[in-house]
């Protein structure tokens, strides 16, 4: 099948380029008219075009079987709406023109009918706006989505994970207020890949979560420490301590003018992803551990010279 792929030069793109590489089908990486094509594999087809530029779409999908939905606008709010939903809107009609048999698209987890989606996040209701594109309305093709929690994994190169490795990277102890009561659902980029893949064999249409076990902050960074370079502790410190004793300290110490922020932020819980219980580990394809997820992530950072 030959498959174009949107958002090829991000970091689920280039992985998936990869993993196409040893399946029977072609990719075609549809590229903006701006984007370099300096890490593409060798060999991958190109194409120029723009979900914001409707008359380009058709000449991309020319002699197309398949479309692979990964491109989206993640941190620029003012154009998710555009690019997420109206493009999204835009690349569907081009593909029932192009008579295309298969449609996966790239969600995320708060869009999947299961998850309460945030309804303060931009991001999330573009998606969801995608959704009733491709679920709310008939089509000529099969419609696929999978919805992946936290990926972790190799060729990140827009370092999307780093901000988790780099404070184990260059701290030997591992103490509050170096990490804070974060949650954590984490997915092997290969997971993502090898899902997709299996959309476009046909094997599955619909929807399909892509999850991994629900992590503490501790675990995660135990990880990555395990990983990196050098040796590194992360010491467990209770709740209660970092309430009545860490905050109190940063707090006395903002106030004094040596640290540049107040204590408040280290009782924040941040959530990486995570869902209920019975929907962790759920994927159409065998899963690859987050424990590997994490270290491969770390490899690939230090043999590109990060760490």
């Amino acid at each position: 099948m030959r498959v174009l792929v949107t958002g090829a030069t991000g970091f689920i793109g280039l992985n998936l380029l990869a993993a196409l590489d040893d399946t029977d089908h072609e990719p075609v990486a549809m590229i903006r008219p701006s984007s370099s094509t300096a890490r593409l594999p060798d060999g991958v087809g190109v194409v120029e075009g723009d979900l914001d530029d409707p008359g380009s779409l058709a000449a991309t999908l020319d002699g197309v079987d398949g479309v692979v939905h990964l491109a989206a606008a993640v941190y620029d709010t003012a154009r998710m709406a555009g690019t997420n939903a109206t493009g999204t809107e835009r690349l569907v009609e081009a593909a029932a023109d192009a008579d295309v048999s298969q449609f996966v698209f790239a969600s995320t987890i708060g869009a999947h009918p299961a998850v309460p989606a945030d309804a303060d996040s931009a991001y999330q209701q573009s998606k969801l706006a995608s959704e009733e594109l491709l679920f709310g309305r008939e089509h000529p093709f099969e419609v696929s989505a999978v919805y992946p929690t936290y990926i972790f994994g190799p060729r990140d190169y827009r370092l999307t994970r780093f901000e988790h490795v780099r404070p184990v990277a260059t701290n030997r102890l591992l103490v509050p207020p170096l990490y804070t009561l974060d949650e954590y659902n984490i997915v092997h980029v290969d997971d993502v890949t090898a899902s997709v893949v299996h959309c476009l064999d046909g094997e599955a249409a619909g929807r399909h979560l892509v999850t991994g076990p629900n992590l503490s902050n501790k675990q995660v960074l135990g990880a990555i420490a395990s990983h990196t370079p050098g040796s590194h502790r992360v010491v467990n410190v209770p709740y209660g301590a970092i309430r009545w004793g860490v905050k109190p300290a940063m707090d006395l110490l903002y106030r004094v003018g040596i640290s540049p922020v107040p204590g408040e932020g280290f009782l924040e819980r941040g959530d990486y992803g995570t869902v209920r219980e019975e929907l962790t580990e759920q994927a159409p394809v065998s899963q690859r551990s987050w424990r590997a997820a994490v270290g491969e992530t770390v490899a690939w950072y230090e043999s590109v010279g990060l760490l």
